[in-house]
């Protein structure tokens, strides 16, 4: 009896979760198809040496900053020094009060309140708002 019992709330708990992770990839997998289509290519096409990859991947970090204004959380999750409760704060925050004017918004979502100054720093050197 407890058997069904458990496979029924774990079903039930599928069925809950499932419409809250719909949203966040349905808007991105037009995106993600995108890069990994071109992915394969770019590699295949470079020379196999450390230093080149090494400088494109510090090239792609400082460029490709995320815009905390548009990004879903699977996309803020992206950033080191964000978990997914973390992104999900962050895009409710905005879903209530609006787009962020500026980074230092940021202090005043839920969570973040009791980061330290300088891994609010870090968080935010990753972080675009347009």
């Amino acid at each position: 009896m407890s058997f069904y019992r458990n496979l029924l709330a774990a079903v039930a708990a599928i069925a809950i979760a499932s419409p809250v992770f719909a949203d966040d990839t349905m808007t991105q997998t037009p995106a993600a198809a995108d890069t990994t289509a071109t992915q394969p290519a770019d590699t295949s096409a470079q020379p196999a040496t450390t230093t080149s990859s090494t400088d494109q991947s510090t090239t792609s970090s400082t460029e490709s900053k995320v815009n905390i204004n548009k990004a879903s959380a699977k996309e803020l999750m992206k950033v080191k020094g964000l978990n997914a409760s973390k992104a999900r704060a962050i895009v409710a925050y905005r879903k209530k009060h609006g787009d962020f004017k500026s980074l230092d918004d940021l202090a005043s979502v839920k969570g973040f309140k009791k980061v330290k100054p300088d891994t609010l720093k870090e968080i935010q050197d990753q972080l675009t708002v347009e």
